[in-house]
């Protein structure tokens, strides 16, 4: 058995872990996640079976977009924090890499969404990149 990823908000407040090996790291620099997460967002890709809530399921909250937007924001309703998109409906889902205060012991293997990253911000490490516009 391996030792689980642990994660938290910032304020503490939401707690998980994540008891396998996440499927991929990559980046998105979509309009949308750069709105919620910076730069860019990086996220770790996990199954519903090795992920688990720990405490603070009541303090998460999620962001619901109007059509034609699909990717549902999840946040901590205390400190804001970025949590990705934890789900019951999905046999995989996101979540945020900022989260994590463990290694998760994959590295990027992706950038997405390239043509909308700022002006302001380059790219220079070397990990493939996918130009696409996707607002997510």
């Amino acid at each position: 058995m391996t030792t689980p990823i642990k994660g938290s908000c910032l304020c503490g407040a939401v707690r998980f872990e994540i008891t396998g090996t996440p499927r991929s790291l990559s980046y998105c620099h979509c309009t949308r996640c750069r709105k919620q997460a910076g730069a860019f967002a990086a996220v770790v890709m996990v199954r519903k079976a090795d992920f688990r809530l720990v405490s603070g399921e009541d303090q998460i909250r999620r962001y619901v977009p109007d059509e034609p937007w699909k990717h549902v924001r999840s946040f901590c309703g205390t400190c804001g924090s970025p949590l990705g998109e934890p789900s019951d409906d999905y046999e995989l889902f996101p979540i945020a890499a900022s989260a994590l205060d463990d290694d998760p012991g994959v590295r990027p293997v992706l950038h997405m969404n390239v043509q909308s990253k700022p002006a302001w911000y380059e790219i220079a490490d070397g990990v493939k990149q996918i130009p696409g516009t996707y607002g997510g």
